[in-house]
């Protein structure tokens, strides 16, 4: 056999990039240069001359302190100055001391009052009595008619006739009108604050028991003058009038009126 021929390994070329920016030549330098690969990852410590990075710097402990400082002197001062109990009359040039005023514009010791106002007062007192003195001498003069009423009733009630019966009837209502007038005038008069209060309610209730006489004749009057047979109807015609008088035939209330007219008579107050 021939002498065996050495192995020889086989390979592939592979043809890489040249990288320009790499290694350079070595013949024409003489050194390796490394290519620069800029990395992705944001640098752990900021550059100081970037602007981005001025502003996203903290300030610094002295700025603090000052802002904290100022903060408590304008909020402290405001509070101070709501709070403060200040002295209004601090610079007022006004007298402090009150003067004694009791005794100022005193006249001294007056019995009555003098001028108009006292005059105004009296002569409301005198008009004021003298609407009450008139009203209680009209009852007396209205209570005396009512008698007369009274009697004419009992004569032609049940007897005269129609025609005279009717002005009789026309008559008593005339009166009773009056007696009712009365009762309302003398309820407008003024009690002069309270002070006539009860003569008042006196003459009011004389009033009121002339009223009821009346009140029970222009009944009586009414049926006697509607009947054609006032004698038939006797019992009927006198029946208001005798519900109202006792045992003697007088009405209860022209005794009433009787005893306490005079007991009533008004005085002026004092």
């Amino acid at each position: 056999m021939g002498a065996e021929r050495p192995h020889t390994r086989s390979y592939r070329k592979i043809r890489l990039p040249e990288i320009s920016e790499g290694v350079s030549d070595a013949s024409s330098t003489g050194e390796l240069r490394v290519a620069r690969i800029e990395s992705a990852i944001p640098p752990s410590t900021p550059d100081p001359t970037s602007p981005v990075a001025r502003h996203d710097r903290l300030p610094r402990m002295r700025a603090f302190l000052l802002a904290a400082g100022l903060a408590v002197v304008v909020v402290g001062g405001a509070a101070l100055l709501i709070t403060h109990p200040w002295d209004a009359d601090f610079l007022s040039i006004k007298a402090t001391t009150p003067a004694d005023t009791s005794m100022a514009g005193f006249p001294g010791q007056m019995s009555a009052l003098s001028g108009q106002d006292g005059k105004s007062a009296s002569a409301d007192e005198d008009t004021l009595f003298s609407s009450i003195s008139d009203a209680y001498q009209k009852l007396g003069e209205l209570a005396s008619r009512v008698d007369d009423a009274e009697k004419t009733f009992d004569s032609d009630a049940a007897s005269a006739d129609k025609a005279t019966r009717e002005q009789d009837q026309s008559d008593a209502k005339a009166l009773s009108i009056e007696v009712s007038n009365l009762i309302v005038d003398i309820s407008e008069i003024d009690s002069g604050a309270g002070a006539y209060t009860e003569a008042l309610d006196h003459l009011t209730t004389l009033g009121n028991w002339l009223r009821n006489r009346m009140d029970a004749l222009t009944a009586g009057w009414d049926v006697s003058a509607s009947s054609d047979d006032p004698a038939a109807d006797e019992a009927k015609i006198f029946s208001p009038v005798k519900a109202n008088r006792d045992s003697s035939g007088q009405s209860s209330y022209k005794t009433h009126f009787d005893e306490n007219y005079e007991a009533w008579k008004p005085e002026r107050s004092q």
